[in-house]
């Protein structure tokens, strides 16, 4: 059966089934539907847990070995594999076909990755985990569930904010559900008990080791290399939060690309942004400085940052953004 998001949390107090497809492209949203699943499961008894990725090349004969083997001493076990592209291949959708038959009843099996398209929803074993257990596909929110998400976060984290934090944070996060859960469970560290304000909001965001977010993308438009680094080093070393750091410089990219377009009356984009002097006038020299294919080459360059800090790509995090920085700086 597919159950609905809003279904999740209520299905969870109920019996388990003994196996589950949970898929999603935003690896947050995947991981706290997993980490719910694995607390409700250990309620149960699954205590013995164990992870099978697909970087084994034998963890499809692993699969086939885990329906047959029995448990030690009689524990449930929990199995949990994270599928690297829900395209599994032959031999995966075999085994997994193998599993389903008979599944062993002191077993439950989660697995997990990014949402399947439509072709491969008509496989036999999507539609075999469908009909046998349970399979949960969660979406980024978007447009007008943009908002109400991130107001939704606030009151699971306990924090009351008024409007203008709310707008303040829906607007910088853009999208990011990363940075935007950072930024909320920031704040309830921050103002336990507390209602947020602008000032409240700002004050979190750019709290890092007496240099701020801000500073850094201020900094980055004025082309300063030697300082751009020096405030990078601050926040690496103190509790500087990458996914924030990628906002505010994304956040100007962007603004410099519109800037860079035919035709715009920059005054107007200013009024129209909301952005003042003495910002104007580093936008307007960046922009200067920088081509419309550096530009978009350093836009997509977020994004490849981004799937890093979602951990979607091991490479380490603050090498990509000083190498980001610096080519913004040129």
């Amino acid at each position: 059966m597919r159950l609905k998001p809003a279904q999740w949390a209520s299905h969870l107090h109920g019996p388990l089934a003994s196996v589950y497809g949970l898929f999603s492209d935003e690896p947050l949203l995947l991981q706290e539907a997993e980490d719910a699943l694995i607390a409700a499961a250990a309620q149960r008894g699954f205590t013995q847990k164990q992870r099978l990725g697909q970087q084994d090349g034998s963890v499809w004969d692993a699969l086939r070995d885990e329906r047959d083997a029995g448990s030690l001493f009689a524990e449930q076990r929990l199995l949990l594999l994270r599928l690297d592209s829900p395209k599994v291949p032959k031999e995966g959708g075999a085994a997994l076909q193998y599993w389903l038959a008979s599944p062993p009843p002191d077993a439950l099996l989660i697995l997990s990755g990014s949402r399947p398209d439509a072709s491969t929803q008509k496989t036999i074993w999507f539609k075999t985990v469908e009909t046998d257990g349970h399979t949960l596909l969660l979406y980024r929110p978007e447009g007008q569930d943009w908002p109400r998400w991130v107001e939704q976060r606030l009151r699971i984290a306990g924090i009351q904010a008024d409007s203008a934090a709310v707008q303040l944070l829906t607007e910088l996060s853009a999208g990011n559900l990363s940075a935007c859960h950072q930024a909320i469970q920031r704040l309830r560290q921050v103002y336990p008990g507390q209602k947020i304000d602008v000032t409240a909001l700002r004050a979190v965001l750019a709290d890092s080791s007496h240099f701020t977010i801000y500073d850094l993308a201020d900094t980055v438009l004025r082309g300063e290399t030697e300082q751009t680094l020096r405030i990078l080093d601050r926040l690496r070393g103190g509790d500087g939060e990458p996914a924030l750091c990628l906002w505010v410089l994304h956040k100007d990219l962007r603004l410099l690309a519109e800037l860079r377009a035919g035709g715009v009356d920059a005054d107007a984009f200013f009024r129209q942004n909301r952005i003042f002097p003495p910002r104007q006038g580093w936008l307007r020299s960046a922009a200067r400085r920088l081509t419309r294919p550096e530009l978009q080459a350093d836009i997509e360059d977020c994004l490849a940052i981004d799937a890093r800090i979602k951990g979607q790509d091991p490479t380490p995090v603050w090498p990509a953004l000083t190498d980001l920085c610096l080519r913004m700086c040129r």
